[in-house]
C-alpha cells in the first residue's frame, strides 16, 4: 500500500482555506486536489462492495480450526494434520501452501501483552513435553521464539531500540536457532523449517554467502515453495541488507531456474513487496510485463482466487496497463477486496484510469 496518505479539507491550514476558497473548490470540483471528491466519485464509492475471497474464507477457517486445538492444547490432534500435511504437500486455492498457514495458526499479534506472549511460550513448552519426538512442535516453538525476539525489538530504526530490547531480540533468536538444529536432528522433514531458518538467519544478520547457502539448500529440498523466493527478496530491501536493484535482481534469477515457478515467483516477490513504495514500477527495476506474465499464469492456475484478481487490477494500473486492467475491472464490477486497496477511492480512480484514461 502507499506509503502517503490521501489529503482533504482538514489538512489545509485555515488561512490557505480563507484566502484561497474559491481556487480550492475550482480544484476539487475539477478532481485535480488529491482527496476532494467529486459527485461522480462518492457516487462510485458508495456502490462499492466490500467482497470476501472465498480461499481466504477457506484458509481462514482451517487456521482458527488449527488454532482452537493449539488454545486447548490438544496437540495429539495437531500431529497427524502435520504429518499428513507434510506427505501430500496440498495447496489452497491461492497457490499458499497449506503446512505454511499451518504453522501461522499459531501466530501471537505483536500487540498483544507481554502476559499473552508468555502464555505462547507456555503452551510450546507443553507441547515439546508431549511430543520430545516431534518436528513440528520445535518449528513451532522456533517460529514463535523468531516472532517473540522482534517483539521486543520494536519496529523501530536500529538507533531508537532500546539497549534491553536488543538484548532479549538477540537471546530469543538464540533460542530459536538452538530449537531448528535440534528440529534438524530428527528424522523427518518439513518445508516451513527453511523459512524460520531464513527468518532467524535474517534477524542474526548472518553472511550473504551464509544465508544464500541456506537458500539453496532449501530450494534444492522444495523448489516450489516459494515462501523461500520471498524471504530472500525482503532480505535484499534497502532497508535490510540489500542496495537498490538487489531485490529486483533476485526476483530475475528465481524466476529463470528451471525448477521454479518461473514467472509467477516473480510476480509473487512484487505483489509481496510493492507496498514498500508508491509505484514500485517507477521506483524500482521491477519488470511490469515479468509481472503480467506471472499474474495471467496465476489467474489461470487459481480461477478461485479473488485477491489475484484485485492485485492484477491494482498492478496493472501501476504498470500503466490500461488494456489489462480495463478487462480486470471489467471482472471485479463494484466488487472490490479491501485488504488489497486499502481506501475506497482508490480502486475507484484506478478503475476510471483504466476506463478513460483520466488520472
Amino acid at each position: 500500500m502507499p506509503r502517503g496518505r490521501l489529503i482533504g479539507p482538514r489538512d489545509c491550514p485555515a488561512g490557505l482555506m480563507n484566502k484561497h476558497f474559491t481556487f480550492l473548490l475550482l480544484l476539487c470540483s475539477c478532481g485535480l486536489l488529491l482527496g476532494c471528491w467529486n459527485a461522480e466519485e462518492k457516487a462510485a464509492i458508495a456502490k462499492l462492495k466490500p467482497t470476501k475471497d472465498p480461499v481466504q474464507e477457506e484458509i481462514y477457517a482451517f487456521r482458527l480450526k488449527m488454532r482452537a486445538l493449539y488454545n486447548n492444547r490438544r496437540f495429539a490432534e495437531l500431529e497427524p494434520v502435520a504429518a499428513e500435511i507434510r506427505q501430500t504437500k496440498p495447496l489452497f486455492g491461492n497457490g499458499s501452501w497449506r503446512i505454511a498457514q499451518f504453522y501461522e495458526s499459531f501466530a501471537c499479534r505483536r500487540e498483544e501483552p507481554e502476559s499473552m506472549w508468555q502464555l505462547h511460550d507456555r503452551i510450546h513448552q507443553d507441547w515439546i513435553a508431549q511430543f520430545p519426538a516431534s518436528i513440528t512442535a520445535r518449528i513451532a516453538y522456533a517460529d514463535f521464539l523468531r516472532e517473540y525476539a522482534w517483539h521486543a525489538r520494536g519496529t523501530d530504526f536500529a538507533d531508537k531500540v532500546t539497549e534491553e530490547g536488543w538484548r532479549l531480540f538477540g537471546e530469543r533468536l538464540e533460542s530459536a536457532r538452538k530449537a531448528l538444529a535440534e528440529a534438524r536432528e530428527l528424522t523427518e522433514k518439513d518445508s516451513f523449517w527453511w523459512e524460520v531458518a531464513l527468518g532467524v538467519a535474517r534477524g542474526q544478520q548472518l553472511p550473504k554467502n551464509a544465508y544464500d547457502q541456506l537458500l539453496e539448500e532449501a530450494k534444492a529440498i522444495e523448489p516450489k515453495f516459494w515462501g523461500y523466493d520471498i524471504a530472500r527478496a525482503s532480505s535484499l530491501l534497502p532497508r535490510w541488507y540489500g542496495e537498490p536493484g538487489d531485490w529486483e535482481a533476485y526476483a530475475d534469477q528465481a524466476a529463470a531456474r528451471p525448477d521454479g515457478l518461473g514467472a509467477e515467483i516473480y510476480a509473487r516477490i512484487v505483489m509481496a513487496l510493492y507496498g514498500y513504495y508508491d509505484n514500485v514500477f517507477r521506483e524500482t527495476n521491477a519488470s511490469w510485463p515479468q509481472v503480467r506474465e506471472g499474474l495471467i499464469a496465476m489467474r489461470q492456475k487459481y480461477p478461485r482466487s479473488f485477491e489475484l484478481l484485485n492485485h492484477t487490477a491494482l498492478l496493472s494500473t501501476l504498470g500503466g496497463d490500461r488494456e489489462l486492467a480495463k478487462e480486470t475491472f471489467g471482472k471485479l464490477g463494484d466488487s472490490y477486496l479491501p485488504s488489497v486497496w486499502g481506501k475506497p477511492e482508490r480502486f475507484v480512480r484506478s478503475r476510471k484510469w483504466a476506463e478513460t484514461g483520466v488520472q
